[in-house]
């Protein structure tokens, strides 16, 4: 009946003991979400992952889905997005529906400039009291005494001096930005506050959010600070949390990338106070310098994104003007800066220019390659006097996404893994607990140690006997990883791989040794002069080279030209928030950088489609490959 009031129903969780107040009718989707707890919905809630199983008592109705088995269904299981709540309820998440402790690359490698030149300095100044025959108001007064003219000031900033100026006897201490077009005090606080001077690094990235905070004097890291990005509840990669925000409008989208940055920043900032035994405020950091692609950035700005995913994938800007803090809801000084990256294209962000500025490859006479495998691949080819850059869709398959025994590199996750020569299988565990799944340099060691041990063919097709390992069903072959008695109380069926999940890994292998090929050829350049194949990101970080080369997903030259950089998104950040240097670099990259746009590019579908084989079907690509010696015993 109309204006009957709504009913609320509680939900606890558990084993957390959460409980939360719900509308009859939510989600335990949305319920997890007001809980605040961390659910692997990938799909963003539109029951097409069958991540986030639940196992629910009391009151409810859930919808059936072919994601749930039938002996997950016997037993109580059933996906959060397609249940709602009818009456209290008591909810047991599944381990695999967690998003636990990620395993989170927060180092990168990068020179530290010798000359520290951030865009925020701080000024302290003895001011002389006001008297009749010197009546300058407060304002005026600081101007002469810091001997600047022409400093714009906030609002705020001027409500506050009549108090900030004398609560220390007219001993204050200015922040200055200096910042392309903007000169203004950023703050000013009673006595002398030069010794810190707070700024933050940022890496947004579309899985996990990293932060460093920095000393501006010193240009040193204090603390580092990481969590997985909030959105993932709303969408796995960027097209799902693009077509969320579409259906449902970007503000929950930009709310949750903020939340995740400044509990991050709160907790970085809180722990340093305690270290130095003094008080410490978020509005002491009055600099901010962030990296992450362009989704990500103007989901952070609260930008529309809905034409970066539409041809021609155009941006509402590649570069977003200089920005308040208060203007993008960052939980630091409201008037400090904030410095994005600019981007380069819709889906080549400024995490692949921060990550450029990071190598130093935009400096050197030699020719160099970047590879950036996050949930995008991104590749710059160039050096000092030009680069080219494309992007390709990389990321779903190696970070849990389009496999079914895959998962993000968090606890319960398989990271490295041997098959030893009876087929089963050894491993390590994120967490060294049970295993729950299987994460991208996992699944790298999988296929190649799958092809090395003779279980797929070139074609990365399970061959062989059905047997202990090797199993037939209605949907092909799998091959079994682990049995479920050897994977904790909760699983409920063995870890497999199917012949669908390898042709997804393949497929997203040939994409990035695809697109790495274009870039060469379009240059008119041969793998032999590459001097540096850089590897950015977290996951490059934690890989096997040499397994990632043998399934072809990387060239096949030699092993010293590589040269891994870690979080190079993160320290390219860092030294634009740094350096005067730097920053004018950012602009340099970004104006000699060459987009080119693969979805349209013949070239790019004949290089993929070659790389449809373990390592490809060139094999003289890769000498050093077993199969090319093979090959050669075969020619004699």
């Amino acid at each position: 009946m109309a204006g009957e009031p709504v009913q609320n129903f509680k939900v606890v969780f558990q084993p957390d003991g959460a409980e939360v107040s719900v509308p009859r009718g939510s989600t335990l989707l949305e319920a997890c979400s007001l809980a605040g707890i961390a659910v692997d919905a990938v799909c963003g809630g539109e029951a097409k992952c069958g991540r986030c199983k639940v196992r629910p008592t009391g009151r409810f109705q859930a919808s059936p889905s072919p994601l749930v088995s039938k002996e997950e269904a016997d037993a109580g299981i059933v996906l959060a997005c397609l249940t709602t709540v009818e009456g209290d309820i008591s909810v047991e998440i599944m381990p695999r529906a967690r998003i636990g402790k990620h395993q989170i690359l927060t180092k990168s490698v990068e020179e530290i400039p010798h000359v520290i030149s951030p865009w925020v300095q701080k000024k302290y100044v003895e001011l002389p009291p006001p008297t009749l025959t010197d009546n300058l108001g407060d304002l005026e007064r600081l101007l002469r005494g810091m001997n600047r003219k022409g400093l714009c000031v906030p609002l705020d900033t001027i409500r506050s001096l009549p108090r900030v100026m004398r609560e220390k006897d007219w001993k204050v201490t200015a922040s200055v930005t200096d910042l392309e077009n903007a000169r203004e005090v950023t703050d000013v606080d009673p006595g002398d506050t030069s010794d810190h001077l707070l700024g933050v690094a940022v890496d947004i990235g579309t899985t996990t959010v990293v932060v460093d905070l920095v000393d501006l004097r010193t240009g040193k890291t204090l603390r580092t600070g990481s969590d997985y990005n909030r959105q993932t509840s709303r969408g796995e990669d960027v097209i799902a949390r693009m077509i969320f925000a579409e259906e449902r409008g970007v503000s929950e989208l930009k709310l949750l990338v903020r939340q995740t940055i400044n509990l991050i920043i709160s907790s970085l900032v809180k722990q340093e106070a305690a270290e130095r035994k003094r008080p410490l405020k978020n509005v002491d950091v009055v600099a901010a310098s962030i990296a992450g692609n362009t989704v990500m950035t103007h989901m952070f700005a609260g930008v529309d994104t809905r034409y970066i995913r539409l041809e021609p994938y155009v941006p509402a800007s590649y570069n977003i003007p200089c920005l308040k803090a208060v203007e993008v809801g960052l939980g630091i000084n409201p008037a400090a800066r904030v410095r994005l990256f600019p981007a380069r294209a819709g889906y080549v962000g400024g995490d692949v220019v921060a990550d450029v500025l990071a190598s130093g490859m935009h400096l050197t006479e030699e020719l160099s390659m970047l590879i950036d495998v996050g949930t995008n691949g991104e590749i710059v080819l160039g050096g000092k006097d030009w680069m080219t850059t494309c992007s390709c869709s990389a990321g779903p398959a190696f970070e849990g996404g389009e496999v079914s025994c895959g998962m993000r590199a968090m606890e319960g996750a398989i990271d490295k893994i041997r098959i030893n020569d009876d087929w089963t299988t050894t491993y390590h565990v994120i967490g060294d607990g049970p295993p729950t799944g299987i994460c991208g340099s996992g699944l790298i060691d999988l296929i190649a140690e799958m092809y090395s041990k003779g279980v797929v063919d070139r074609k990365a097709r399970i061959r062989g006997q059905e047997g202990d390992r090797i199993q037939a069903t209605d949907s092909g072959a799998q091959f079994v990883i682990e049995r479920k008695e050897k994977m904790g109380e909760y699983a409920r069926a063995d870890l497999v791989v199917t012949d669908a999940d390898l042709q997804n890994l393949l497929r997203t292998k040939a994409a990035i040794y695809g697109a790495c090929s274009v870039l060469m050829k379009k240059s008119d350049v041969e793998w032999d002069s590459i001097s540096n194949l850089i590897v950015a990101g977290g996951f490059g970080s934690h890989l096997d080279l040499e397994r990632a080369i043998l399934m072809g997903m990387f060239p096949d030259i030699p092993r010293e030209k590589y040269r891994f950089i870690g979080n190079g998104a993160l320290g390219g950040a860092r030294l634009a928030l740094i350096s005067a240097k730097k920053r004018k670099e950012v602009s340099s990259i970004f104006e000699k950088m060459t987009y080119i746009e693969l979805s349209t590019d013949t070239q790019f579908y004949d290089e993929f489609s070659s790389s449809l084989f373990i390592p490809h079907t060139d094999l003289a690509r890769f000498p050093s490959h077993p199969a090319q010696t093979n090959h050669q015993r075969e020619q004699k």
